[in-house]
């Protein structure tokens, strides 16, 4: 062999190396990089405190699983999370530490977004939010994607309701005194008047009430078919042990959140027999019903936990969503990322398949909206029964329907 020969034999080796050395992790080369991820959580709600106990466990998971890799170079996720504790000021005082001292360029956030929102669109700042108004739907808002179900469930829920049970035709309403009941009640009451069904008392109550006696009494005079709560969390199901000693022989109906589970964990079930409700819970329905994902979920919490406690999943897509997003646009650029979500997206989350959806409605061409397969069901022999699980089309159409899409 030539020297020439041998020596670029030699330098062919060398590159070689130093490639395979650029795959290896902990040699200074293409090392795993940190993308940091914001989390505004009203921990005064127990769904907000599940949310953070579920980033506690599926973060590290999908760290040790491999992570992000977005334009060929590995990330894994830190999650600064505040906790806004449902104040507007302490959610905006959290956001102005995430943007300026932190970076954050991508947030999960609670329903305080109208406070600070500005601030997020000023500094292009992706926000994955829940939340029950359609303000976050506003065509002004380049930055904002939903990520929950909450919103597209609710039509899907009172049009099967309406379409299956037609000798339910009035209602009662009742809901917290909070932005989370204001937005649930607003939604309710054009959901009744679509479907033709008339509400015959309405009425908010204090967030952090103890005594229903008084409001269980009004509901029990209205002498309404159904009954309709929402937004209120534990409240909302102590309502009904307080409708149950008043002597109401009506329908419930939970057109949010219906579970068996969570039920049976402040009243016995047998005061919401025959409840008839909608879940987006992917677990409510045993291990055999799981998505891959969910499957996924369940062990991270374990892991992370100890025991999986059938905690509240409200604000799960937001993670999902934030991470097909960030796959689908292969960059951190927020610009480029926002319009991978806003462009239509389908993507595999802990609640199956959920889809992007516009609100043409609000005078929104993008995606901003999600929906996620939409599960009614009956409370009968102390168990949540599987009525009818609907597929994104079905749930799709519904809206549709309601929305004039």
């Amino acid at each position: 062999m030539s020297c020439s020969k041998g020596r670029m034999t030699a330098l062919v080796g060398v590159a070689l190396l130093v490639l395979a050395l650029s795959l290896i992790p902990g040699t200074g080369m293409a090392e795993t990089k940190t993308l940091k991820v914001g989390a505004l959580i009203n921990e005064s709600n127990p769904t907000g405190v599940d949310f953070r106990r579920y980033l506690e466990a599926i973060v590290p998971f999908f760290n040790e699983s491999g992570g992000l890799v977005i334009g060929g170079e590995p990330y894994n996720i830190e999650m600064i999370r505040y906790d806004t504790k449902g104040n507007t000021e302490t959610a905006r005082a959290a956001v102005e530490r995430l943007i300026s001292r932190d970076q954050i360029k991508f947030i999960l956030s609670d329903e305080t977004i109208d406070a600070w929102v500005p601030l997020t669109e000023a500094n292009k700042v992706v926000v994955i939010v829940q939340k029950p108004s359609t303000s976050i739907y506003d065509p002004r808002l380049k930055y904002v994607f939903e990520g929950s179900g909450m919103q597209t469930q609710t039509a899907p829920a009172w049009g099967w309701l309406s379409d299956n049970f037609k000798d339910l035709k009035t209602f009662a309403f009742a809901f917290p005194d909070n932005i989370m009941g204001h937005g649930e009640h607003d939604k309710s009451e054009k959901m009744a008047a679509a479907f033709s069904l008339k509400v015959v008392t309405d009425m908010y109550y204090p967030p952090d009430i103890n005594d229903f006696t008084s409001m269980a009494a009004r509901i029990k005079k209205a002498n309404a078919d159904c009954f309709v709560t929402g937004g209120g969390g534990p409240t909302d199901i102590r309502l009904y042990k307080g409708l149950n000693e008043a002597g109401w022989k009506g329908r419930i109906f939970a057109y949010l959140g219906a579970s068996a589970i969570r039920y049976g964990r402040v009243i016995p079930l047998s005061i919401v027999e025959g409840l008839l409700g909608s879940t987006l819970d992917p677990f409510e329905f045993g291990d055999d019903s799981l998505s891959p994902m969910a499957k996924k979920a369940k062990d991270a919490w374990t892991a992370k936990h100890g025991k999986f406690e059938n905690p509240y999943t409200t604000y799960w897509l937001e993670w999902d969503e934030l991470i097909a997003g960030l796959r689908k646009a292969n960059s951190l650029d927020t610009d480029k990322v926002a319009a991978a979500i806003g462009g239509g997206m389908e993507f595999d989350a802990v609640f199956g398949k959920a889809r992007m959806v516009a609100r043409p409605d609000c005078k929104n061409s993008r995606t901003v909206s999600a929906i996620v397969p939409v599960s009614m069901l009956k409370i009968a022999q102390e168990k949540s029964q599987l009525i009818k699980k609907m597929n994104l089309d079905e749930v799709y159409k519904y809206n549709k329907q309601f929305y004039k899409w």
